[in-house]
């Protein structure tokens, strides 16, 4: 008798870890809804690949900005000294899903009018004289 109830307990126990999930990256916990969970499982293609590939937001957004991983560690703080290094698969894998999603949007896009000025420093306008000058010379 003593079994069972020893034996419920660890699945209780085990049900209730299967909406936490852990950051590689900052060891940061997050006890997700059960929907959050669940499209999370889909995205990822399984439980288990989920949990070995899961990076919170903030250590997401340090990557897509280029910030290696031990520095990423030192901005945000680690609750798990003992992490294992981050495959480079996973980082690379971030870093092409941004790319798909940022040619999407449009409000990436800066008018071209802002980035190009129809009008030239008076220097170089001078200094492109004197060349045109010395060539005719």
């Amino acid at each position: 008798m003593i079994l069972r109830r020893f034996v419920v307990i660890i699945i209780i126990d085990m049900t209730a870890k299967n909406n936490k999930l852990k950051c590689i990256v900052t060891g940061r916990k997050l006890i997700a809804t059960k929907q959050y969970y669940a499209r999370k499982v889909e995205k990822a293609g399984g439980e288990e690949e989920l949990h070995r590939t899961y990076i919170c937001r903030e250590a997401k957004n340090l990557i897509k900005q280029g910030t290696t991983i031990d520095r990423i560690r030192d901005i945000l703080g680690t609750e798990d000294p003992d992490l294992p290094p981050v495959d480079q698969d996973i980082i690379n894998s971030i870093l092409t899903q941004d790319r798909k999603h940022s040619m999407m949007r449009v409000n990436n896009l800066i008018s071209v009018n802002k980035l190009l000025s129809t009008e030239t420093d008076p220097e170089v306008k001078k200094y492109i004289n004197n060349l045109i000058e010395n060539e005719t010379k």
